[in-house]
């Protein structure tokens, strides 16, 4: 079984695939990570922005779904996986031809993900709620190669909403997630 997981920014994506990897033995893969190891080689430090740009720049010239397409270079249609950072419809079209495949949509309040994002602490994160919803804005394009998550998001099977800080209560919301996509 494939799940993907979209979603705003720090809404628990990560989280929630690092829960079903431990628990369930998925395997996480991130359509972030394939742009990171191509930065890498190309020594273009790994921000939020330059991230962003890097993948733009990607889809433009090798099509939207690009991303996607690389991903399953990676995987056995017959494993379990778990892949985070689907971010433009065309991955998701990409995705969606796997047979089984469920695109998740995990979502959280603004101002809980922003708490989230001051935690994380991660190089490029926005320190103020302007600069941060500023750049939701930006990965919400509505057309072209750039992000498009709110698109993105409109396209998922089912939507999680991670409103609580606690893994306890997310791990027992996950997990009647999955009784009811495994079946």
């Amino acid at each position: 079984m494939i799940i993907g997981l979209t979603g705003s920014c720090c809404s628990g994506k990560d989280t929630v695939a690092d829960y079903i990897r431990k628990k369930h033995g998925y395997m996480h893969l991130s359509l972030s990570d394939v742009i990171r190891e191509m930065m890498k080689i190309a020594k273009i430090e790994s921000t939020r922005e330059n991230l962003i740009a890097f993948g733009t720049k990607l889809r433009r010239e090798n099509g939207n779904g690009v991303l996607a397409e690389k991903i399953l270079e990676k995987i056995d249609l017959n494993g379990k996986y778990c892949i985070t950072s689907i971010r433009h419809p065309d991955e998701v079209k990409i995705l969606k031809k796997i047979d089984g495949f469920v695109l998740i949509n995990i979502d959280a309040p603004e101002d809980i993900r922003f708490e989230r994002m001051q935690k994380r602490k991660r190089l490029g994160d926005p320190k103020t709620l302007k600069k941060f919803i500023e750049l939701e804005e930006q990965e919400s394009q509505i057309e072209g190669p750039g992000q498009q998550l709110s698109k993105t998001s409109n396209m998922a099977d089912i939507t999680l909403v991670n409103a609580s800080n606690s893994v306890a209560k997310l791990g027992v919301a996950i997990e009647n997630l999955l009784k009811n996509i495994e079946k």
